[in-house]
């Protein structure tokens, strides 16, 4: 079997894809934005998301609902739900996105 390396996926070093695996899937990025932030306004698009968050304290925004999640816990929305994060700790915030279309 065959595989594709890439190395511009967001916030991932080397990211090794096999031939045979649908791309279009399933996607996986890692964000970290600062105090206070967050890396986009809340938003609705296709599928199921999950929010990782590896350490530090953040919102999850689900609809009308809001989640605090915080070090090795996670979130899984529907995205057609508007849907968001944001760092409320006082130091960087790191996580990982996970979308399945």
């Amino acid at each position: 079997m065959g595989k594709e390396i890439r190395t511009d996926v967001k916030g991932i070093d080397r990211f090794i894809f096999e031939i045979g695996a649908d791309r279009e899937q399933l996607h996986l990025h890692i964000s970290e934005v600062g105090p206070g932030q967050r890396a986009h306004p809340p938003h609705t698009h296709d599928g199921q998301e999950i929010f990782y968050v590896f350490s530090r304290v953040a919102e999850v925004l689900f609809g009308e609902e809001t989640h605090r999640v915080s070090d090795n816990e996670a979130v899984h929305v529907d995205c057609q739900v508007l849907h968001g994060i944001r760092n409320v700790g006082e130091t960087p915030l790191r996580y990982a996105v996970i979308i399945a279309k």
